[in-house]
């Protein structure tokens, strides 16, 4: 027990700044995420206690400064307790010489691990992931919050399908449209993930520098690469496009993607409303961020599906083109074939009551012509039938004879036989060959 009504079970995680524990909330009767604040360049446990110190008396100040920064990021999580793309944070309490954060629970496992276990993913899938987290820094940013820790291991997929941001510890104001406010002289990077002007001064952040966390993110989820540190991109830019790794991305989304990990925080976009709007208009086609409706590809040209199609590479990409190519000029043929066979669309008769159709040559008919029409081809059918059952009917007959000749020569010859065909041709006279028994 830490602190009623909280208990801890066992340790999730734990990382440079403290250990996230499961825990138990005995009140609500649900698990709970405790992240408990443990510095380890800072403090440790006191042997054989629950207690945390300072290692040293000249640590003891950067202790207590970064427990009250551990204070503010509850403070700025609870702010977006609502968003289902933040992690929620239901309490804070401070206990055993230093603070502690109880949050959700959720199921689930980083961006980093899945790509480690599940091997890198394709743009389709890199992009719904990352218009979530999107989403969640828009809310951040209009908030007048940075995250500036944008990293595979601060964003989780969730068994019931959410994907969470976590990790606000490195969260700063900022002022509205401006810069970062220079609450903090602290500086926090992530190498590979972080932006050039992360490194220095707080002036020069904005929005900005979490899109190139956010694109960085990206290109790890695509590549299973961490981009070269921006720090070594100024003397010498080694950053390769994400198909050089051999990852399956459009033309147009690659760029900007590279847009987006620009070493100059000017050349990105400048919002992270205006990453998203540049990443749709490239699934979409167009300058807008609205997305095409299905049948709209049914009017694409070929020009166009090549240009959507671009995301494939080589010679196998390219054979792979021309199938779909082949698919599609299939599929269409019918589809143009089929305009011309559509149904008379009723109308109404300017000199009748009735309804009444009209076929493409303008001539009406009415619901009583069609219905005679039909009458009569289906008696055709009828006849028709009847005389193919009769025609099979001769062609047994025929055949039951040539397969019998000696048992009807036979029989002929009988007396019994040949009085019963005089009696017949008596009787039917014409109707029947009776010239033999003359």
């Amino acid at each position: 027990m830490i602190k009623s009504p909280y208990s801890v079970a066992r340790v999730l995680g734990y990382g440079g700044f403290g250990i996230t524990y499961l825990g138990w909330d005995a009140h609500l009767a649900i698990k709970v995420a405790i992240k408990e604040y443990l510095p380890r360049e800072f403090a440790m446990r006191a042997p054989g206690s629950t207690q945390v110190l300072p290692i040293s008396p000249q640590a003891q100040s950067h202790f207590h400064a970064g427990l009250n920064q551990f204070l503010d990021e509850a403070r700025t999580l609870a702010k977006f307790r609502q968003h289902p793309g933040i992690v929620s944070v239901l309490s804070f309490f401070p206990a055993n010489g230093t603070g502690y954060m109880v949050m959700e629970y959720v199921q689930g496992e980083t961006l980093k691990s899945y790509i480690q276990r599940r091997g890198c993913q394709n743009w389709c899938q890199t992009l719904e992931i990352f218009m979530h987290v999107m989403d969640a820094l828009r809310a951040v940013h209009g908030a007048g919050l940075l995250h500036r820790d944008i990293a595979p291991d601060n964003i989780y997929l969730c068994g019931d399908g959410r994907i969470q941001l976590l990790d606000f510890g490195a969260a700063q104001l900022s002022r509205p449209g401006g810069p970062l406010k220079p609450a903090s002289s602290t500086i926090l990077v992530k190498p590979g993930f972080a932006p050039a002007e992360q490194y220095q001064d707080l002036d020069g952040q904005g929005p900005w520098s979490d899109v190139y966390g956010v694109a960085a993110s990206m290109y790890f989820c695509l590549t299973g690469q961490v981009p070269p540190d921006t720090q070594d991109r100024l003397s010498h830019d080694s950053l390769r496009p994400p198909t050089a790794h051999g990852a399956l991305i459009p033309v147009r989304a690659e760029q900007v993607l590279l847009g987006a990990l620009a070493i100059d925080a000017a050349q990105r976009p400048q919002t992270m409303a205006s990453l998203q709007n540049q990443f749709l208009s490239t699934a979409s086609g167009s300058a807008t961020a609205e997305l095409a409706p299905p049948d709209a590809v049914a009017g694409l040209s070929v020009r166009a599906v090549v240009e959507r199609l671009a995301v494939f590479q080589g010679w196998p990409g390219r054979l792979m083109v021309i199938l779909l190519l082949l698919l599609l000029l299939f599929w269409l043929l019918p589809a143009r074939q089929a305009r011309f066979d559509i149904a008379p669309v009723a109308m109404p008769d300017d000199t009748s009551g009735l309804a009444v159709r009209r076929d493409f040559s303008g001539q009406p008919y009415h619901e009583e012509t069609m219905l005679r029409a039909r009458e009569q081809e289906r008696r055709a059918a009828e006849e028709l039938k009847q005389r193919q059952i009769e025609a099979l009917k001769r062609f047994e007959e025929s055949a039951r004879r040539e397969s019998q000749p000696v048992e009807q020569q036979s029989r002929q010859q009988e007396p019994s036989y040949s009085e019963h065909l005089r009696s017949l041709c008596a009787e039917w006279g014409a109707t029947m060959d009776c010239k033999d028994l003359r």
